[in-house]
């Protein structure tokens, strides 16, 4: 049961809010029943009995009006003031559907709909007229299909605005509305780069260090899928067979996994030749990309293959087995490929497994056929036991732009196994230099690494160079300046986290609501 709570109204005197003129005369009383906090458990309503006013100037367009009561309650309002403000605040914070679950426990009855129309009026928007320095970013309404552009204050950590696309006529008419900004962050976009010069070309542009550092990695991706027929060839010296031994590779899959696996490499290899027969003809990526229905670094990946990329093995994750195989190798090099007998040698050093996962171990160890083994099955070719041990050409690009003194005892062992191919050693030293350069923002050699740069035999890296070239003055200005899209990506992960929260409802003027209220 609620709490009801009775009240009249105690004003003798009232000014017209039409004409000003105060008034003393009563015209009569109504009754009004709004809303406020629940308290000890209970909803509360208020039972009001309130004034209705003669208005004293024969002139005045109202006759009559009814008393105000604007400090906690506006008129024609269901709920006090206050309520509404815990109203905001709640569906703010995690949303309407959520908030009217919430406040159903508290006793406080309001519709997720209600909650809604609380957010939309009240827009609570605080514009920020002095802007000086802004990072600019993209985000997704709905990955790879259409996307919005976020707009950061990097100097107070606040979202100024969400504009409805990416273009950049969009973005050049939000500019020119803002010509107080000085310095713009952003990342390699060409789109966000062109908007910027029609609408703020007082501003100096700064390109994302991170960004940079992502477009050389997916350069040497590129690049290391050309070479990966070559690298497959190269001499295995003894510490990189050593790693390779000690490698726990894949356990032996099913006739029906294998079959599977033969039948979905056949598709890519159709879908590889459809590829090159379109380059051929003379399509581009991304007219492949619009035909096909894929992605472009889909379409990349198998654009830029003189060979047909074969699927690399994913990298495994830790195993119970893995502190044990030392001592299994060990064993079996000294004749033992007795499954139940090893498991119970590393049973007693500790092992918590079952015997399958040794069993499963041994089987691709095995010199000899066991004698468990079905006749029908001795008969079979003998599986392969040569492995080339190279990651993807993804995994190889992030070895080599990452910094050689965090690299583990393997990487390095792995980098040094890369680095007999002498092209690919050169454009390791060189992009190196790079690394190293964007890390330290060490401008001082950008001139100089550029032009290197055209005197590498690597074509992707003079590639590369060529569009650092066209965007100049901005990655400069990423060396000099200690301004960054950092705290940009940072908004674009609340924003996400944001929609998420409003899955099904998310429309733009809403999702825009949330992002900009402040914290």
């Amino acid at each position: 049961m609620g709490i009801q709570v009775y009240a009249d109204s105690t004003s003798t005197k009232v000014i017209c809010p039409k004409c000003g003129q105060q008034s003393v005369t009563i015209h009569g009383w109504y009754k009004r029943h709004p809303q406020e906090v629940s308290c000890v458990g209970r909803n509360v309503h208020l039972c009001l009995r309130v004034k209705r006013f003669r208005c004293l100037n024969t002139n005045c367009e109202r006759q009559t009006f009814a008393e105000p009561l604007s400090g906690w309650l506006h008129a024609f309002a269901r709920r006090t003031n206050r309520l509404t403000e815990i109203l905001y605040g709640m569906s703010m914070e995690v949303g309407a559907e959520v908030s009217s679950r919430i406040l159903k426990c508290l006793q406080i009855q309001v519709s997720a709909d209600t909650l809604l129309r609380v957010l939309r009026r009240k827009r609570p928007i605080v514009e920020e007229p002095d802007l000086r320095v802004i990072g600019v970013d993209d985000w997704a309404f709905k990955r790879g299909r259409s996307y919005g552009t976020i707009i950061v204050n990097l100097e107070t950590h606040r979202v100024v605005d969400l504009l409805p696309d990416r273009t950049a006529e969009t973005l050049a008419i939000w500019l020119q509305a803002h010509p107080t900004i000085e310095w713009v962050a952003r990342d390699r976009s060409t789109d966000y780069s062109a908007g910027i010069r029609q609408g703020a070309p007082q501003a100096i542009q700064v390109a994302d260090r991170w960004h940079l550092l992502l477009n050389l990695r997916q350069m040497m991706e590129r690049y290391l899928t050309l070479i990966d027929a070559s690298l497959q060839t190269l001499p295995v010296f003894a510490d990189y067979q050593a790693v390779l031994d000690l490698r726990r590779t894949v356990f032996i899959r099913t006739n029906g996994e294998m079959i599977a696996s033969s039948q979905k490499r056949d598709e890519h290899v159709a879908f590889y030749q459809h590829i090159q027969q379109k380059r051929q003809e003379g399509w581009n990526i991304s007219q492949l990309a619009h035909e096909l229905h894929c992605h472009p670094a889909t379409i990349r990946k198998y654009f830029y293959a003189t060979t047909f990329p074969e699927r690399k093995a994913h990298r495994l994750g830790h195993s119970m087995l893995d502190p044990y195989l030392p001592y299994l190798q060990q064993r079996v090099q000294a004749g033992c490929e007795n499954g139940q007998q090893l498991w119970r040698e590393i049973q007693k050093q500790g092992y918590p497994g079952s015997n399958r996962q040794v069993m499963k171990w041994l089987h691709l160890q095995r010199t000899q056929i066991s004698q468990h083994t079905p006749f029908s099955k001795r008969l079979e070719k003998p599986l392969s036991k040569t492995k080339s041990g190279l990651p993807s050409s993804k995994q190889l690009a992030w070895l080599l732009v990452r910094d050689t003194a965090t690299l583990s005892k393997t990487d390095q062992i792995l980098l040094a196994h890369l680095q007999q191919s002498e092209p690919l050693s050169n454009a390791y030293h060189h992009i190196q230099r790079f690394v190293s350069m964007i890390k330290n923002r060490a401008v001082e050699y950008f001139d100089d690494w550029l032009v290197d740069s055209d005197n590498q035999p690597v074509y992707q890296i003079q590639t590369f160079a060529m569009g650092l070239r066209q965007d100049y003055a901005a990655v400069r200005a990423a060396l000099e300046t200690h301004w960054s899209n950092g705290q940009t990506e940072g908004q674009v992960n609340r924003l996400k986290f944001i929609k998420r929260q409003m899955y099904g409802r998310a429309k733009f003027d809403l999702l825009r609501l949330r992002v900009l209220a402040p914290p």
